[in-house]
């Protein structure tokens, strides 16, 4: 299967989930007052979502963002306006079909909630900002716009995983939903940047695994050193502290909306 394509299984999209339950899992967010690179993030998760961007082009983003701000404050340059550049640089590099007019209007949108549509002036400018950004953000990613996503690699390991353990076992719990749910999760955070995407697809399948009790049986231990040399205990486990350490964040964000 193409990562290009669907997720493991159609369940963890959420493109049949009622408006309530959606709301509910992932309430609204006022981004102006919570402005960290957590809720940045966020922002550009919850605008992909929203144009039905492909999962590629959402996380080619994301690794713009984090990249961009690596070494730079957030306060320096405007988040949302380097978040929407980044999107619309990254459906170029995916090939996306997505209009720069969706991505300011939706871009708006989930930082005015409930606001009129944007006057033709306004969308202009905002317009005029996102294309006059874009050279400013390849600059800062010195050109280098192909990522090599951890997307692939996750789907390698874990049919490799269903010929290890057996179909059945796989599918008798939500291991490869749970753990590409992860793996999306992981982009909320500069760690996708740093961290080889071999090591964070493992992380992901490795804490999928611990949360329904499925153990692997291997003449090696851990199991996941046999499949890249960077998965070494001590890293899978790192990495996975700080991804569980994410959904701590992401209370304190809903907390106060």
């Amino acid at each position: 299967m193409s990562a290009t394509e669907k997720p493991p299984s159609a369940d963890i999209q959420s493109n049949g989930t009622s408006t309530s339950v959606t709301e509910a899992v992932n309430p609204s967010v006022d981004y102006t007052k919570n402005l960290t690179t957590f809720s940045c993030a966020r922002y550009v998760m919850e605008v992909c979502h929203k144009l039905d961007t492909n999962v590629l082009t959402t996380a080619t983003a994301l690794t713009y963002f984090h990249t961009f701000y690596k070494n730079v404050p957030l306060d320096q340059f405007d988040p949302f306006t380097i978040g929407c550049t980044c999107i619309y640089l990254a459906s170029k590099v995916v090939d996306d079909d997505i209009r720069i007019r969706d991505i300011v209007n939706v871009g708006f949108n989930c930082i005015n909630r409930d606001s009129p549509p944007l006057m033709l002036e306004h969308y202009f400018t905002m317009r005029d900002s996102i294309t006059q950004t874009e050279l400013l953000l390849m600059r800062a990613l010195g050109f280098k716009l192909k990522i090599d996503l951890p997307h692939k690699y996750l789907l390698h390991y874990l049919q490799s995983l269903e010929d290890w353990l057996g179909r059945d076992l796989l599918d008798s719990v939500p291991v490869k939903q749970t753990a590409w749910s992860l793996l999306q999760d992981a982009f909320h955070d500069p760690l996708v940047t740093s961290c080889q995407p071999e090591l964070l697809a493992v992380t992901c399948i490795h804490v999928a695994l611990e949360l329904y009790g499925v153990v692997v049986p291997s003449e090696v231990d851990p199991w996941y050193t046999v499949l890249h040399d960077a998965c070494t205990k001590d890293r899978v486990l790192d990495i996975a502290l700080k991804l569980l350490g994410l959904y701590n964040e992401e209370k304190l964000l809903t907390m106060f909306p």
